[in-house]
């Protein structure tokens, strides 16, 4: 895969999208850890501008991933629940100039939460945000994108090893983790082999960062380009680990959102130790792109590169933290 670089043009998107004349020097905002984000002042209005990242949009399956995802947030958007769609144009969502891909929406007054912050009242409301979206019927837009989760193993030794002769901190820092790697990999493949039949279209990244709250304490959630298919249950779980806490989570947190999507009509699997040991599949899919982030396998910037190697080192971390936490999840689950 070619390394390619970002190539921002915001006038004549601005001209494309017909969104006015541009009144301040875009702001670089805050946006996750895969794409570019900015503010667009114009004369017609504000907007939040994603540029994605040209290393996944050579992907071949990323831009029928994008156009899927927003047909989700649609349907889910037309439902009643407050989500927020990309601006479309002419049937178009994703826009592209100058080979550059964008994203854009119309802004939004609201503040995503510090985990510090988050509250029992707030997590009830993401539990029952969440039993909604998984009840809902998206047969008008699904039968054609059954987007499963890919269990295949990756090659560890080899990032390692490359790692090792680049002499990147995280190879010398986790000298001991192929091994682990592997094997929670293994365990993670059988987890959802073994239980996960039933798939549904869910959000999968519906942490704090995604969901913005207005003065009067309404959810907006935003973010949607992750949408596919997942088990209800495991994403549940994800969930409540996002909105209970960091490394250290809150037992009360946690059960307020499980409770409320099962009093909101959720069902949860009662494997629970496959749906625990599944959660580590998205932590080792998270670890080997930037893993190749961070060796230049796919790297768009000097500062990709950089937060590649940042968020290596805390993904093993947050690995191990888990792994540490799986009893106390058991217990709480009971």
């Amino acid at each position: 895969m070619e390394n390619l670089a970002y190539n921002l043009n915001f006038n004549e998107l601005s001209n494309k999208l017909s969104l006015g004349s541009i009144i301040d020097e875009p702001k670089q905002i805050s946006g996750g850890l895969l794409h570019l984000m900015f503010q667009l002042k114009t004369d017609r209005g504000c907007y939040a501008v994603k540029a994605l990242n040209p290393q996944i949009m050579q992907r071949e399956t990323a831009m029928g991933n994008y156009i899927f995802s927003e047909k989700v947030v649609n349907k889910v958007a037309d439902s009643g629940i407050n989500a927020l769609p990309a601006i479309s144009v002419n049937g178009n969502s994703i826009h592209k100039v100058d080979g550059q891909y964008y994203l854009v929406f119309s802004w939004v007054d609201g503040k995503a939460l510090k985990v510090e912050s988050v509250d029992r009242d707030k997590c009830r409301m993401i539990g029952e945000l969440l039993a909604r979206i998984h009840q809902l019927d998206f047969s008008s837009i699904s039968s054609n994108h059954e987007n499963k989760m890919n269990l295949n193993t990756t090659n560890w030794n080899m990032l390692f090893e490359k790692a090792r002769k680049l002499d990147l901190i995280w190879a010398n820092e986790f000298k001991e983790n192929p091994d682990t790697l592997y094997k929670l990999e293994n365990q993670a493949n059988a987890a959802i082999l073994n239980s996960f039949n039933e798939v549904v279209i869910c959000h999968r990244d519906l942490d704090p960062k995604n969901v913005l709250w207005d003065d009067a304490g309404k959810p907006m959630i935003i973010d949607w380009e992750a949408a596919g298919y997942m088990n209800p249950s495991l994403e549940l779980l994800e969930v409540a680990l996002y909105w209970s806490g960091d490394e250290k989570h809150d037992k009360e947190l946690f059960c307020a959102v499980i409770d409320a999507y099962i009093e909101n009509g959720g069902t949860m699997n009662s494997n629970k130790e496959d749906t625990i040991y599944s959660v580590f599949k998205g932590k080792l899919q998270w670890l080997e792109y930037n893993m190749k982030r961070s060796l230049r396998i796919e790297c768009s910037s000097e500062e990709e590169q950089k937060l590649g190697t940042k968020e290596v080192v805390s993904t093993m971390q947050s690995i191990n933290a888990y792994s540490r936490l799986i009893p106390d999840l058991l217990y709480w689950l009971r």
